[in-house]
């Protein structure tokens, strides 16, 4: 499945995934990333992955 970085970034909210800044990260981001299965049955760790990999160098390495 595509997916963009506000769909994860939904996603990560509704599984309320900590830190916020993961979500608040991708959330305007217009990137996409492709996932395997569908996205509420995808582990979390996987979508924190693809919402890292959305992100920009400069705000992942401000977020850490």
């Amino acid at each position: 499945m595509v997916v963009d970085g506000p769909m994860i970034a939904t996603e990560l909210r509704r599984r309320r995934v900590r830190p916020r800044s993961v979500a608040d990260g991708v959330e305007m981001v217009n990137r996409s990333t492709w996932i395997a299965g569908d996205l509420q049955f995808v582990d979390t760790a996987i979508l924190v992955l693809a919402a890292l990999s959305l992100t920009p160098d400069e705000q992942a390495s401000a977020s850490s």
